[in-house]
């Protein structure tokens, strides 16, 4: 009896630190993705977005949309897809979880010549996030 209670007593705290175990590679997973900036309180939407990578890689940029109308008024995509990678080449985000509330987020320019780490407050909650004060939902 002693040993079916030691081993229901193993599966019990096995089990609760399975449930308990949403660390930063969890929040990683469930950050990555594109996400586009919104007004919440006018629905209006900015044409801004992020994109969050596996890899911690961090990209601003523009929406879609956005780029569908330079794409239309200029007539070239190709030159917006070269310009977007001018600008990869320039400065590069990368990003590390380091808990629910903060992100270590580290740019670096001209080819890591110049490199900036800081701190950033975020929430995420569904579809919604919380980024340095403004708010993204999920495309």
């Amino acid at each position: 009896m002693k040993k079916f209670l030691a081993v229901i007593l193993v599966l019990t705290m096995a089990l609760s630190l399975i449930g308990c175990g949403g660390g930063t590679a969890s929040k990683k997973q469930a950050i990555v993705g594109t996400w586009k900036a919104v007004d919440t309180e006018n629905e209006t939407e900015y044409g801004l977005g992020i994109e969050f990578t596996k890899d911690g890689k961090l990209r601003y940029g523009l929406t879609e949309d956005v780029l569908n109308n330079i794409i239309e008024s200029n007539g070239s995509e190709g030159d917006v897809d070269d310009a977007m990678q001018g600008l990869d080449m320039l400065m590069s985000i990368e990003y590390k979880i380091k808990s629910d509330t903060e992100m270590e987020i580290t740019a670096s320019a001209m080819f890591g010549l110049a490199k900036e780490t800081t701190t950033v407050e975020y929430s995420l909650n569904g579809d919604t996030l919380v980024f340095d004060g403004a708010t993204f939902t999920r495309v």
